[in-house]
């Protein structure tokens, strides 16, 4: 199953990079970059539970709702994710540098269309 889901993205992505990776390579590639979307998003809904929780705090004291009494326990688990993330991207990074692929990253939109006044 697993050979099968790595053989179907390899065909949607026809890319110059994994066209000179091996099987093997190609799947470890596709297990970092996956490591890393999802290192992210857990660290990003630890820090929105932390950050929740501090502002209920502040809000009232009174209040136990979704996080607002764990503030302790966010703060650990959002510093677990955050190391567990930068772990994960520097093994990326490793792996891109030791085959000599190029990391693509997402560019920021730029407003095209300038107003004048």
């Amino acid at each position: 199953m697993k050979k099968i889901v790595i053989a179907l993205l390899l065909s949607i992505n026809l890319n110059a990079q994994i066209d000179s990776l091996s099987l093997l390579d190609s799947q470890k590639k596709i297990e970092l970059d996956t490591k890393v979307a999802m290192s992210k998003n857990y660290f990003l809904v630890s820090a929105t539970i932390l950050v929740g929780g501090i502002l209920l705090k502040k809000i009232d004291n009174d209040i136990e709702i979704l996080g607002a009494g764990g503030s302790l326990a966010a703060t650990f688990t959002t510093s677990y994710y955050l190391a567990k993330h930068l772990v994960y991207i520097s093994r990326r990074n490793r792996f891109y540098k030791s085959h000599n692929l190029v990391l693509k990253r997402k560019s920021k939109r730029r407003n095209k269309f300038k107003y004048s006044s």
